[in-house]
């Protein structure tokens, strides 16, 4: 038997390809196909066969969804056949009524033997199409988990900062884009006090109410933007058409959520920005939101709060702010000041709090309500807590007589050799721990959902050291917490004994605290006191200790010596009675 000849084997290979293959001349006409060609064209509503018609002219006047990709398609094929392009790859779809297809087009040119010059008209070309279907729903796919945030299924931060890059790119004369950039105000509390997974739930029933709103609003798009940040992106006429959207978010997100029997509330805080008025950029616009709702947490929370230049400069006065705070603990400008804590019973000197100050290159010596953002902040909040601490180690060893208070910041308790740091820094300078009093404040005992900071409080007072939970009444710590911790002291925060001559109801509060102390073996300080009719007051409700300007006021280290020395302090503390005009008051 004669061996095929080598035309009818190429044509038998070309066959048993599953890609579809035509050739064309240089005008387009289909010369050759292989049976996968003729196929591909039958399932598509063609003819079959395609010999001697002109593919060019069918993609040009192919209509309906497809047109576009087939006008490209046939825009590019004659490129490569006049030698403008060297080969032509692109994907296309191929939709029907029923189903969803995606194909691979090649063309590559037809040449004489070795000419493969580009910029020479071809012969013809070789186009071929294959499916890839299977592939681009797998690329769908796994676009869509890079896009979609998995624990509540909107989109995710990535997938917005896309979106308002596309409204920026389609931005519109007439119309302003609107950036909602939405944060819970208490979520930290929800998950220190009920645990993670009941925060997981919250953040879904957010999440629920949001794709409520956005399904109302198809043109609304909603994402989660990581944590208890979410965000939504709008289109409106005017910047004022976004207020009504801004209240009735507000009051969705301000509802209870109900989670396994309970009401769990966590309202909402809002920043908006708008392009383009605000910013000129997508990073611009978040950032513009963002400064916002730090606004809108600062001011009082659960409320919306729209971008101005003067919530800009008021960032660039936070980020000198922190800067010059970097550099003023490495220059050693913050010191340590000093108030004294005495006996409301015979005024003898019990020991002295400590108060950082801030000795500032531009504006000299500054107390803390002049940077609060940095003592608020977690991480600089906790390095001059540290600069504090190893200051008073330090001066408590020239003061062997007088104990000294200090207050801590969740992040120092929550370093696991905080308790080994401490105890090696007292015995290197000589220290007693018993002349250390450690304050805590309420955020401490509410966080400890798992008795992280009850465990190192104990390990803290079985080596000798004194708990104190200072500015007590001011969160929402409750009276319960006080057996539960390892406290020696409670200290009544200024807020309630400034009342005391006013006020019924303080005085009532003031008394009931001091009672239940004495029953849990607890000493009770009175803070901010300033005048003798307080101290008279709080002496009679059965304070033990106070502390205020009445007393002294803040002093530097090189006072405190002679101060110890020359303590002497006699009564001035009225009638333990509060005055007639007192006791008639109701508020």
């Amino acid at each position: 038997m004669n061996w095929l000849s080598e035309d009818q084997v190429a044509l038998s290979v070309v066959d048993a390809l599953t890609a579809s293959i035509c050739v064309i001349d240089h005008d387009g006409i289909v010369r050759a196909e292989n049976a996968a060609w003729k196929q591909f064209s039958s399932r598509n509503g063609g003819i079959g066969s395609y010999i001697g018609v002109n593919y060019l002219e069918i993609c040009r006047k192919a209509g309906g969804d497809d047109s576009e990709a087939a006008h490209r398609i046939a825009t590019a094929i004659r490129q490569v056949l006049d030698g403008k392009r060297h080969r032509f790859e692109a994907e296309y779809p191929c939709h029907s009524h029923t189903e969803q297809r995606w194909f691979l087009t090649r063309a590559t040119p037809l040449r004489f033997g070795s000419d493969n010059s580009q910029g020479k008209q071809s012969l013809g070309a070789v186009v071929s199409h294959q499916e890839i279907t299977e592939k681009k729903l797998l690329e769908m796919q796994l676009k869509g988990f890079a896009e979609t945030d998995e624990l509540t299924g909107l989109r995710n931060r990535r997938s917005m900062i896309d979106h308002i890059s596309k409204a920026f790119a389609e931005h519109k004369t007439g119309c302003t884009v609107a950036l909602l950039l939405l944060d819970l105000d208490n979520f930290k509390e929800i998950n220190d006090t009920s645990g993670h997974d009941i925060g997981d739930l919250v953040i879904k029933q957010v999440a629920e109410r949001l794709s409520s709103l956005t399904s109302r609003n198809p043109s609304t798009i909603a994402a989660r933007m990581g944590g208890d940040e979410f965000a939504l992106l709008l289109a409106v006429e005017q910047p004022w058409s976004v207020v009504p959207l801004a209240e009735e978010l507000l009051g969705l997100l301000d509802q209870p959520y109900p989670i396994d029997g309970e009401q769990v509330h966590s309202a909402a805080s809002v920043g908006i920005a708008f392009y383009p008025t605000d910013a000129v950029a997508p990073a611009s616009l978040l950032k513009a939101a963002d400064l916002a709702l730090y606004r809108a947490k600062n001011g009082g929370r659960n409320r919306y709060v729209f971008y101005t230049d003067n919530l800009r400069d008021a960032a660039q006065q936070r980020k000198k702010l922190f800067n010059q705070g970097r550099s003023g603990i490495v220059r050693n400008e913050f010191e340590t000041y000093f108030q004294p804590i005495v006996s409301l019973k015979d005024k003898s000197l019990l020991g002295l709090e400590a108060l950082i100050r801030w000795q500032h290159p531009d504006l000299g010596l500054i107390t803390p309500a002049h940077f609060l953002p940095l003592l608020k902040d977690w991480g600089m909040g906790e390095a001059l807590s540290q600069v504090v601490l190893l200051q008073v180690i330090q001066h408590l060893s020239d003061w062997p007589e007088i104990r000294i208070s200090v207050n801590l910041t969740t992040g120092q308790l929550r370093n696991p050799n905080f308790v080994d740091f401490l105890c090696r820094e007292i015995l290197a300078n000589s220290v007693n721990a018993e002349q250390l009093k450690l304050e805590i404040t309420e955020d401490v005992v509410l966080g400890d959902s798992n008795n992280e900071f009850e465990t190192i409080l104990t390990r803290l007072r079985d080596a000798g050291f004194k708990i104190s939970l200072d500015d007590f009444g001011t969160g929402y710590a409750s009276l319960s917490h006080l057996s539960q911790f390892p406290l020696d002291e409670i200290k009544i925060d200024m807020s309630f004994v400034k009342q005391l001559n006013t006020s019924r109801r303080a005085r009532s509060v003031v008394r009931s605290i001091t009672h239940l102390a004495h029953e849990l073996g607890l000493s009770v300080v009175a803070e901010g006191i300033e005048d003798r009719e307080i101290e008279g007051i709080v002496a009679a409700l059965g304070c033990d200790h106070g502390q205020g300007y009445l007393f002294g006021r803040p002093q530097p280290a090189s006072a405190i010596p002679d101060i110890i020395k020359k303590w002497t302090y006699p009564s001035r503390a009225p009638s333990a009675l509060p005055a007639p005009n007192l006791r008639n008051s109701s508020r």
